[in-house]
């Protein structure tokens, strides 16, 4: 009988980032490793931020808000607390993954 594989969360932390937010999260819809989900933490955006994570219809995404601006340390360690994997990853959203990254860590 095959091992299940361990649920990575990755963690999403959000201020202003609508010029990236398609192609970060594209990125890991994209990843070979599919044991996944995401933490996303709207973290007081002013732009379009919010409408564009609302438009990734997926129950893999997990959508939090903040309803100030905090720091960077403090939003990913409140985003950690609502996170249900074995392993926690986290994904700047002006960035993006190869395909393998997650699978590549997992081995």
């Amino acid at each position: 009988m095959k091992k299940p594989k361990p649920l990575v969360s990755i963690v999403v932390n959000c201020h202003n980032g609508e010029k990236y937010l398609k192609n970060c999260i594209n990125s890991v819809f994209n990843q070979s490793y599919k044991n996944w989900e995401i933490i996303f933490w709207n973290n007081y955006s002013s732009d379009n931020s919010l409408e564009i994570i609302k438009n990734f219809k997926n129950k893999k995404i997990k959508k939090f808000y903040s309803k100030k601006l905090i720091k960077l340390y403090k939003a990913r360690n409140l985003a950690i607390q609502k996170a249900k994997g074995k392993f926690i990853t986290f994904l700047d959203v002006d960035d993006y993954w190869k395909k393998n990254k997650l699978q590549s860590q997992i081995d």
